[in-house]
């Protein structure tokens, strides 16, 4: 055991402090990044922006003008549609599709597993640009190619319908997302036992009996985390709307998202208390939202603990 002087001939023994030294910068940092912005925005809702140094205090007159705010409800529904278009394919999909790579019948599996994960390495730039030309309003950008191949007319993806705005913002996301989810999955999958579908199928149950009574209990785990990330990443989604659209000005709101919004009262309209009270009303939705699925899943419980 090694042993260094301190003040006043007091030893302090080395082991005992190096795990806060070796802690301290990321303390340091999560007080400085996370917990002062956290303090500094709850105070800012409650107050207003007068010119360049001038602020004011209004009490609750931030949070009253929630109740009020058309585009905020627009934003909202916006924000849900979105999040259940991805919660849909991120895990009805990411599920089948570890299934598929699980198996030893796919065949060049070993490719697929890994290129799979390659769209989530791109760029949300580079993926807002080519979905940009992909939903392009012009007749032979590749969307509208293959209408008119199905002998369909062509249409304006963005600017012509809340729907298909919403559309093209979940596809973008689930093609950049969902071979990780997939990944999670196939690590769960493969955490499974092999006894459990070898006694499943001696029991006789088939390929679908097996997936609901084997499979679905096996990866809850897996289900509550990536459930619980796809709705956090719903729910707070800016980049894939402010780069489908240029700088988020979407037509009629039809791609306006909670946190689009937050940024664009914030930092076009100068209105920072406003904005603050959204992004505390926003993070205590998150949190009641990952509360019910830790109540609701189980998480925790004894019963939770045995899968």
């Amino acid at each position: 055991m090694k042993i260094i002087s301190g003040l006043k001939g007091k030893k302090i023994d080395n082991r005992k402090i190096a795990p806060y030294l070796f802690t301290f910068p990321f303390i340091l940092s999560f007080l400085l990044f996370f917990i002062y912005p956290m303090i500094y925005m709850f105070v800012m809702s409650f107050q207003r922006l007068e010119g360049i140094d001038k602020i004011k205090f209004i009490g609750f007159d931030n949070y009253k003008r929630i109740f009020t705010d058309t585009h905020l409800g627009t934003a909202f529904a916006n924000s849900f549609l979105f999040t259940i278009g991805i919660l849909i394919i991120n895990v009805v999909l990411g599920v089948l599709l570890a299934v598929a790579l699980n198996s030893k019948k796919t065949p060049l599996r070993n490719f697929f597993r890994s290129s799979i994960y390659l769209p989530a390495l791109t760029s949300i730039i580079v993926a807002g640009i080519y979905f940009r030309l992909f939903f392009g309003s012009g007749e032979q950008t590749p969307l509208n190619t293959l209408m008119r191949l199905l002998n369909l007319p062509a249409k304006q993806w963005l600017f012509n319908t809340k729907l298909s705005g919403i559309i093209a913002l979940v596809i973008m996301s689930s093609w950049r997302w969902l071979g990780t989810n997939t990944v999670y999955f196939l690590c769960g999958l493969q955490s499974i036992p092999d006894e459990l579908f070898e006694a499943a199928s001696i029991d006789g149950a088939n390929a679908v009996q097996r997936f609901w009574n084997v499979v679905v209990p096996g990866l809850k785990p897996i289900f509550v985390f990536v459930i619980t990330v796809l709705t956090y990443g719903g729910l707070r989604m800016f980049g894939e709307s402010f780069v489908l659209w240029t700088n988020g000005d979407t037509p009629g709101d039809i791609g306006l998202t909670i946190v689009l919004y937050i940024y664009k009262t914030a930092f076009n309209q100068f209105d920072t208390g406003y904005a603050s009270a959204l992004s505390v009303i926003l993070f205590i939705g998150l949190v009641l939202i990952n509360l019910m699925y830790v109540r609701f899943l189980g998480i925790g419980s004894k019963e939770a603990g045995q899968l």
